[in-house]
């Protein structure tokens, strides 16, 4: 029989942090503004609904962009970030 009451527990590793990139950033600033309402980008309900409207403000920028209401510049910057948020809810 072996005891192992006098065995000292192995030492837990903590998970390592994911890294610490702008898209991450903007994932986190999304989901806490979906968890203050008590909903989660994890609920596939959710994130599918966060996907539909940021297809309608695409749309609206597009059209901004397609008035001369925006640039090509800024219309590039949004779009950008607007890619970037798309990836909220699979980054938290």
């Amino acid at each position: 029989m072996i005891h192992l009451a006098h065995r000292r527990p192995r030492a837990v590793t903590p998970a390592p942090e994911p890294p610490s990139t702008p898209a991450f950033e903007l994932a986190l600033t999304v989901q806490a503004l979906y968890q203050s309402r008590g909903q989660s980008l994890a609920d596939p309900a959710t994130a599918t609904a966060f996907e539909t409207a940021l297809d309608a403000v695409i749309l609206l920028v597009d059209g901004a962009h397609a008035t001369d209401v925006v640039d090509a510049e800024a219309w590039g910057h949004l779009r950008a970030m607007f890619k970037e948020m798309r990836q909220a809810p699979d980054l938290v």
